[in-house]
C-alpha cells in the first residue's frame, strides 16, 4: 500500500486531538489515504494469506461438513473462495500494517471486519461519536467529509469496519475508553481512506500519585459513565458532504 500525502488530510488530523467536553478525557484520531498499489513487502503478505487460505482448505478437506464450514464461508467481502473477496481483505490488512508499522495484522480472520450498511450509515456513526465526545468548532465547520469525497468518492465506496480482539488492537495499551476504525474502499479509484479514532482517559492529570497506577483492567468491573450530548441535523450537515449527509 502507498501512503498518499494529502494537505487536506494533514489539516483534518490537526484537528482531529481535542480535549472531551467534560475535560478528564481526550481525543485523538487521524485519517489517512493509501493506493491500493502493491509494493514488496505487500506482496510477501498476499502471497502468506493465499497460502494460509490453501492450508486451512485443505485441512477442511479431512473434516466431515459438519466440522467445517470453509467452503461456504460468506465474509464481509463476500464468499471466501473468490480470490476477489479474499483480495480485498488483504488490501484491508495491508492498509493496518502500513498505519500501524509496529504491529502485524497478518494472521487477522474476516470475522473481524464488519461491512457497514453504506456510506451514509457510517458517516453519521462517526459524525455523531465526534460531536458527542465535543468536537471542536475548527473540525466541526472544516467541511471534513468535503475533504474525504474529492480524495475517495464516498458514496462509491464500499465501507468496513474493524472490531480488534484484545491481543490484536493496536491502542490496547491505552486502555480506550472508546475507539473506532473505518476503510472507505473505492475499487474503481483503487484508493482506501482509514479513518482511526479513539479517546483515552487523561491519567497522567490526576493529582493523586497512587491513581496514576491503575489501569484499564481496574475499571472493568465498574460502571461505565457514557457522555451524551444531544446532536442536532443542523450541527451533523456542518460537518457533511456538500451541506447534508445522505442517510
Amino acid at each position: 500500500m502507498k501512503y498518499l500525502d494529502i494537505e487536506s488530510l494533514r489539516t483534518i488530523n490537526s484537528r482531529l486531538s481535542f480535549p472531551t467536553t467534560s475535560g478528564d478525557r481526550h481525543v485523538v484520531g487521524r485519517v489517512e489515504a493509501y493506493s491500493c498499489k502493491v509494493a514488496g513487502a505487500d506482496k510477501k503478505l498476499y502471497r502468506f494469506l493465499e497460502k494460509k487460505f490453501q492450508d486451512d482448505l485443505e485441512e477442511a478437506k479431512n473434516l466431515s461438513p459438519e466440522q467445517s464450514s470453509l467452503t461456504n464461508i460468506v465474509s464481509p467481502f463476500g464468499p471466501l473462495t473468490q480470490s476477489a473477496s479474499r483480495k480485498t481483505l488483504f488490501y484491508l490488512i495491508a492498509t493496518l500494517n502500513a498505519s500501524f508499522p509496529d504491529y502485524d495484522f497478518s494472521s487477522l480472520s474476516a470475522d473481524r471486519f464488519t461491512k457497514e450498511p453504506s456510506p451514509g450509515f457510517a458517516l453519521k456513526s462517526i459524525s455523531t461519536t465526534l460531536l458527542n465526545a465535543g468536537c471542536p468548532t475548527t473540525l466541526r465547520t472544516s467541511r471534513m467529509w468535503d475533504s474525504i469525497d474529492s480524495i475517495i468518492d464516498i458514496y462509491n465506496c464500499d465501507v468496513y469496519s474493524y472490531m480488534p480482539a484484545m491481543e490484536s488492537d493496536p491502542y490496547e495499551d491505552e486502555g480506550p475508553v472508546w475507539s473506532f476504525n473505518y476503510f472507505f474502499f473505492n475499487k474503481s479509484l483503487k484508493r482506501i481512506v482509514f479513518f482511526t479514532c479513539r479517546c483515552v482517559s487523561n491519567l497522567e492529570e490526576l493529582e493523586d500519585p497512587s491513581d496514576q497506577e491503575l489501569t484499564f483492567g481496574d475499571f472493568l468491573d465498574e460502571p461505565v459513565e457514557t457522555e451524551f450530548y444531544p446532536t442536532s441535523q443542523h450541527a451533523l450537515k456542518s460537518m457533511a458532504i456538500g451541506g447534508g449527509l445522505k442517510f
